[in-house]
């Protein structure tokens, strides 16, 4: 009889302790695992900025070369003459408004291609002056 009375307890204890546990942890039914992926006011356009239908307003090769072009026209005295971009690599032919010698030649080199590895981290920037 004891026995009885004790696994009438705990099977008492038992439900009355999933009832608690089921409310205080909320309920999930299918319909709110359907909606989970969608967003609360959806727009043709979509909310992510790198979607296929803006490639070149947003980024890709295009922006990219533009990037590096306004990055190399920040520094005095640049012209960007040609941008070729393969992979990752970024080969970048500018000419010098001003005659410079060897060593001014390798410096400024060096802070141009510094100036656009800082706008566009993402390629290997080779720059070249056109004589």
């Amino acid at each position: 009889m004891l026995r009885f009375i004790a696994i009438l307890f705990v099977l008492f204890l038992g439900a009355c302790g999933q009832t608690d546990l089921e409310q205080s942890q909320g309920h999930t039914n299918r319909q709110d695992v359907m909606n989970m992926g969608l967003e609360n006011r959806p727009s043709p356009a979509g909310e992510n900025p790198r979607s296929i239908e803006r490639v070149g307003d947003t980024w890709g090769q295009k922006e990219d070369r533009n990037q590096i072009r306004e990055a190399a026209h920040t520094i005095e005295g640049v012209e960007v003459e040609r941008i070729i971009i393969q992979a990752n690599d970024a080969w970048v032919t500018v000419s010098a408004t001003e005659d410079l010698t060897e060593e001014e030649k390798q410096e400024w080199i060096d802070n141009v291609k510094e100036t656009i590895q800082n706008a566009v981290p993402d390629y290997n920037v080779t720059v070249k002056v056109q004589s």
